[in-house]
């Protein structure tokens, strides 16, 4: 009886040791499996980030483009103005000399008129040879020769005059008419030109949207993938225990006790990941505690993107800054290209509030923001979008500049 009592408790003993392998099994796979889904997906999602930073960049490449395109437009319609009014100037000069040339000329008949008078009956047909004709005697005939002389070199003088002023007039307006239809032709061309960009706008913001929305997925199936390991870790955990308190306490319940201890480690190390990632994500900076160059454009926050704006009723990127720093008697230049020129490189590791934030290269930066600490910047993104605080790590920066 004892020897039977004996056997039947050693066998629910080993069923009850397998019944806890078995279970132990189970969920050390489903952890498993968890974790390898879990990586994939991080893994995907990296590269997904990788390829929104490259789109990200092309937007404010073009947008830079355009920037600069709207610029030139701008110029281009002022000068266009001033090559209108210089022509109206000249035609208003034009008019005057016409007007002297008429008035000479009508004090040259006058003087005719005069002459002819004197003259009396024409001798010869020239009025200026019977008024010397006609004189009284030698001396008067020399005094009129040389009031000839004198009239004929005045009126020739004085049409010369007029005439050559009214050449030049004429020469400086064609000119000014070339320049102007050149000046149009140019305008046009910078408008087609931006009426493309704005196309390519288009096309690179649906690309960086659709980048942004598969991130946005995978981050939610990350987030989701940490969970179930998180769940399967405390199930297993749970499991673990079950075993370990239904099995006796031998070598077979130590074997059972350090698979649980160790999944109760990656859980912990697990969550205290995930946990550093979110207090990471959701750093922020007050505005209302910024000051400097960052506090100016700070007010700003929600001011639409413009292409080529530098007001407060639109900013392109470079635009929010060059105002920005003009509101604190700083001078900068208007472009990125040459604000990226100025001032002191500094690592982005050491960053200060204030600094500027570059992407591209130094002096073909395509792209400009104001560090305001925490990891995070003001900028003016892209068009449709508004003055805002965005992440280092959404948009990276290329290099810094220290004014």
């Amino acid at each position: 009886m004892k020897l039977m009592k004996t056997v039947t408790l050693i066998a629910a003993a080993t069923v009850l040791t397998a019944a806890g392998a078995g279970i132990q099994g189970v969920s050390a796979a489903s952890v498993s499996e968890t974790k390898s889904a879990l990586s994939s997906k991080q893994s995907e999602t990296s590269t997904l980030q990788t390829q929104l930073q490259a789109a990200q960049a092309q937007v404010a490449k073009v947008d830079a483009q355009a920037s600069a395109k709207a610029q030139e437009i701008t110029t281009a319609k002022a000068t266009i103005t001033t090559a209108t009014n210089q022509i109206a100037s000249y035609d208003t000069q034009i008019g005057k000399a016409k007007v002297e040339l008429s008035d000479r000329t009508a004090a040259m008949k006058k003087q005719l008129q005069s002459l002819q008078k004197q003259a009396g009956d024409s001798v010869t047909g020239n009025v200026y040879v019977d008024f010397v004709l006609n004189a009284d005697n030698f001396s008067d005939a020399v005094s009129r020769s040389f009031t000839v002389g004198k009239l004929n070199a005045a009126n020739k003088e004085a049409l010369s005059d007029v005439q050559a002023v009214n050449q030049k007039l004429s020469d400086l307006k064609d000119a000014a008419v070339a320049n102007k239809a050149t000046l149009e032709a140019n305008e046009a061309q910078l408008e087609k030109d931006q009426v493309e960009l704005t196309k390519l706008t288009t096309t690179v913001q649906a690309k960086q949207a659709a980048l942004q929305a598969k991130v946005s997925d995978n981050q939610a199936a990350v987030q989701a993938l940490q969970g179930d390991l998180t769940k399967a870790n405390a199930e297993a955990k749970a499991k673990a225990a079950a075993a370990e308190k239904a099995a006796t306490e031998n070598k077979t319940t130590t074997q059972t006790t350090a698979p649980a201890k160790a999944a109760s480690a990656t859980s912990a190390a697990t969550t205290t990941k995930t946990t550093a990632a979110s207090s990471s994500s959701s750093s922020s900076v007050a505005t209302g505690s910024l000051s400097g160059i960052g506090g100016i454009a700070a007010k700003y926050i929600g001011v639409p993107y413009v292409w080529g704006g530098s007001t407060p009723s639109g900013f392109d990127c470079s635009g929010l800054v060059w105002y920005s720093a003009k509101q604190m008697g700083i001078s900068l230049p208007r472009t990125s290209q040459a604000m990226s020129t100025i001032g002191s490189s500094v690592s982005l590791s050491s960053l200060q509030a204030g600094d500027l934030l570059f992407w591209g290269g130094v002096g073909s930066a395509y792209h400009v923001a104001i560090y305001i600490g925490g990891g995070q910047y003001i900028h003016a993104p892209e068009p449709g979008q508004n003055v805002t605080i965005q992440s280092m790590s959404y948009f990276a920066p290329s290099f810094a500049r220290r004014l």
